[in-house]
């Protein structure tokens, strides 16, 4: 589903490109305040779940011990994994968008650094936060049952 969400947005943002160049106007150039956004978004978002990371690395050594572990807020959880979902879809349509655009402004003519830059930059921090969401979503899962699988 997020290869489809970075198709799509790909083709669009190609399609509006070229659309705009052969109208006179500008090919989109993302502003720096997007990467910095995106890159801030993905760092907020780990942070969120380091309590959810600590608590499974903690189950493990609680089935050796006697002392008891304070369980993790199960809607926090879900607030966190929802967070992740929606943050790895957002970086697979930023990541679409600016590849889309970037492959346009690679085939021009003329390649203008100053207008591939921003978008190279907003493009990794889109793939920042679509890793990061990843991650998060796998930190997020719950621990398979043991007794279950004998």
């Amino acid at each position: 589903m997020i290869v489809l969400w970075t198709i799509a947005a790909g083709v669009i943002s190609f399609g509006y490109s070229t659309y705009a160049v052969n109208n006179g106007l500008e090919i989109p150039i993302t502003g720096i305040s997007l990467s910095i956004s995106t890159a801030l978004i993905a760092v907020i978002l780990l942070a969120l779940a380091v309590p959810i990371w600590k608590y499974k690395r903690n189950l493990v050594k609680l089935a050796t011990s006697t002392n008891k572990l304070l369980p993790v807020n199960p809607f926090y959880a879900v607030r966190v994994l929802l967070l992740a979902k929606a943050a790895a879809i957002t970086g697979a349509i930023f990541i679409g968008w600016h590849a889309g655009v970037l492959v346009k402004q690679f085939t021009a003519p003329v390649v203008v650094t100053d207008a591939t830059t921003p978008n190279i930059t907003a493009l990794m921090a889109a793939a920042l936060l679509l890793i990061v969401g990843f991650v998060v979503e796998q930190i997020c899962k719950l621990p398979s049952d043991k007794s279950k699988d004998e």
